[in-house]
């Protein structure tokens, strides 16, 4: 097999991990039954993780396990048990959370972290920061252009990019409308793929506005290479076994320099054709749904891709030398390319009758290799003239080393990861009320307003910009850096101004406000969702955090022993954020009044931050009339609400006043949130 970088093929079962080894993948990732961001069903048992670990092992294949969902206080000392037990199998885990991360640097010293794309890791900056927190690899979010995966590419840290497969909607890690309107979480594995379902652009008449065409990078896979990119990633663990099969294959004959089958390759599953849309920047035309031609065209290939991987192909070669010696058992060594050698004994030669055993003779046994991944090589024979050993004697030889062959491979390619018995402790510190309020606003009329309530402001990077800096006005971070280096100088020059907080949603901006001396918050986009998580941001210098919108209340008033902690308790919580505009793509760019529709005829307003956009919640989060007692804070987050609302909403929460306007939500920190 040539050198190439790594492919890294999907499995949701034994037969789908199988398909992709047989095919050339030299990498297999896999979730266990929980902590993974795929459901249950394509999650593999301890027993089946032992199989698919012997299975990789024989291969010489990596096994990287995902455990990349997000995890409550409750559940941190089960998952650290279950790490314990995956640290006997995986090459490699894939995590989410940073308290996860925490834990697997705990449990397993030895095992390669690999920030999971969960993590939106976007830019060079959230890159170095996951390396700073002990990843090895970061799994680039989906939406980045050649130009911003280059720049990531340069650094010292392993990339790994999907290169074909299904695309979310949302920016992975940044998405919770499932769990909000139907209490799945896509941070959980949960996701029940509401994108896919009928969406309406105010103009347009496609009723799936928010389902994108699959990814395919396979015919640029020449320029990602060359760009640097350690792992090439099929998305799939729900994808049957000949779709792992042809991705593989098809990813394999590209990085060979032979054209791919890209017909077959769509056929077995796509979305009305492929993407590369965020790859090349031309977005015009990436939308997509499942058509009756396209089930109809996978129904014709799949008994001919089985064929490509129920049959074992020989990847190794097996030198095999015979002695014989009278009285004495026969003795078969084989060796293979690696240098892995194995010596059993048979049965006692007997004195030939007729002709002794000839090396003619002994290859019609040896060479008996079928239903292994073995081939023949050279063969060496010692034997008097005068003995000779039965067929049957030949074959339980050669079945007998090749399954010893088979055991030293597997215990040679085993990876050698200590486990600590001792349980990372949770943390639990002293609780402290004393709230503070946090007013968000977009523009500067609600500005102006919200100074004078006497509040906290926080405003973006464009406006703060305008306004003369005080200690009470905040800068916030956007949720994406499209730019990094310019946001960074923008920053730079309101650090002179004279603004001294920032607001930081993504590890990058955590790395670049502290390189930049600023007084550090965590946003809701940072996903916290347990005490360690809040210790991993308190160690980067963060002085408060924002809790997980999927959180329940009481386990974000929890976290706050650790680390100051808030919750976003008022405004359109957001549901979605996008890389491209669906609005744009298909009715041409509104400026303003964007929504989408969904089936029910919701209207889900659409806020355009220039290089990406946020869909909020049809309805409005209100809790002025809920127990909110153990914040530390309360986000009040102002989108399209009038300037002379502000001071109403803010007496209606401090007069716990149950006021609610007509359509209004409790979001998910009563019922439904993680817990």
């Amino acid at each position: 097999m040539m050198n190439y970088p790594e492919i890294l093929a999907p499995a949701g079962s034994l037969e789908a991990l199988t398909a992709g080894i047989r095919c050339g993948a030299n990498a297999v990732y896999v979730g266990g039954m929980m902590y993974s961001a795929r459901n249950s069903s394509a999650g593999f048992s301890l027993d089946d993780l032992q199989r698919a670990s012997d299975l990789c092992r024989l291969y010489g294949v990596k096994l990287h396990v995902a455990v990349n969902t997000l995890l409550s206080d409750s559940e941190l000392p089960e998952f650290q048990r279950y790490l314990q037990e995956i640290g006997k199998f995986a090459d490699a885990c894939i995590v989410q959370d940073l308290g996860a991360v925490k834990a697997v640097r705990h449990i397993l010293p030895d095992m390669p972290i690999h920030a999971s794309t969960q993590m939106s890791i976007h830019s060079p900056e959230g890159a170095m920061q996951a390396k700073e927190l002990g990843c090895c690899r970061v799994v680039l979010a989906r939406e980045m252009s050649q130009k911003e995966l280059l720049q990531v590419c340069q650094l010292p840290i392993e990339t790994e990019v999907f290169v074909h497969g299904a695309l979310c909607m949302s920016v992975s890690g940044q998405c919770s409308f499932s769990a909000l309107v139907g209490g799945r979480s896509a941070n959980r594995g949960q996701c029940a793929q509401a994108c896919r379902l009928p969406w309406r652009t105010p103009n347009g008449k496609n009723q799936t506005a928010l389902s994108l065409k699959d990814l395919s990078l396979v015919e640029h896979v020449s320029r990602l290479r060359e760009m640097g990119v350690n792992s090439f990633k099929i998305e799939g663990r729900l994808k049957r076994p000949e779709y792992v099969a042809t991705a593989v294959t098809a990813l394999r004959m590209a990085l060979e320099g032979i054209q791919p089958d890209m017909e077959t390759l769509q056929a077995v599953f796509s979305r009305n054709g492929f993407t590369d849309g965020y790859f090349t920047g031309k977005k015009q035309n990436m939308f997509g749904f499942r058509r009756k031609e396209d089930v109809l065209a996978s129904q014709g290939v799949f008994s001919q891709i089985q064929q490509t991987y129920q049959k074992i192909t020989p990847i190794s070669t097996l030198d095999f030398s015979v002695k014989l010696l009278e009285n004495v058992p026969s003795v078969l060594t084989a060796s293979d390319e690696n240098g892995n050698t194995v010596t059993v004994n048979g049965d006692i030669p007997e004195i030939a009758q007729k002709s002794p055993l000839t090396k003619e003779m002994l290859c019609k046994s040896l060479r008996k290799l079928g239903g292994t991944i073995y081939q023949c090589g050279e063969i060496t024979l010692e034997n008097s003239d005068s003995l000779i050993l039965s067929a049957s004697s030949c074959n339980a030889l050669r079945r007998n080393a090749v399954e010893k062959m088979d055991i030293l491979r597997i215990e040679n390619n085993a990876p050698v990861c200590h486990v600590n018995p001792d349980l990372l402790p949770i943390p639990q510190g002293i609780r402290q009320d004393f709230q503070k309020i946090r007013l968000h606003v977009r523009s500067v009329s609600q500005f102006q307003q919200a100074k004078k309530s006497g509040e906290i402001v926080c405003i973006p990077v464009k406006m703060a910009e305008k306004i003369t800096p005080s200690v009470s006005i905040w800068v916030e971070s956007p949720r994406i850096l499209e730019r990094e280096q310019d946001f960074y100088s923008r920053l730079a020059s309101l650090k002179e101004m004279g603004y001294t907080d920032l607001i930081c949603h993504n590890l990058a901006d955590v790395r670049i406000g502290r390189e930049l001396g600023f007084v550090l918050h965590g946003g809701f986009g940072l996903n916290c969702t347990n005490s360690l998580t809040a210790v991993s941001l308190k160690e980067l210098y963060l002085q408060d955090v924002t809790g997980s919108i999927e959180l329940q209340l009481s386990n974000i008033v929890r976290i706050g022993g650790v680390l100051p902690v808030g919750a976003f308790v008022y405004g359109r919580l957001p549901m979605m954020l996008f890389r491209v505009c669906p609005i744009r793509s298909q009715d041409g760019c509104h400026k303003k009044n964007c929504f989408m529709t969904d089936r029910t005829g919701r209207k889900f307003p659409l806020l355009c931050s220039g290089n990406y956009q946020e869909m909020l919640n049809s309805e409005i989060l209100w809790l002025a009339d809920k127990n909110l007692s153990g914040l530390h804070f309360l986000d009040f987050y102002f989108t399209d609400e009038l300037p002379e609302r502000i001071p109403q909403i803010l007496r209606s929460y401090r007069d716990a006043r149950n006021d609610a306007p007509k359509n209004h939500t409790n979001g998910l920190y009563f019922k439904g949130g993680l817990s």
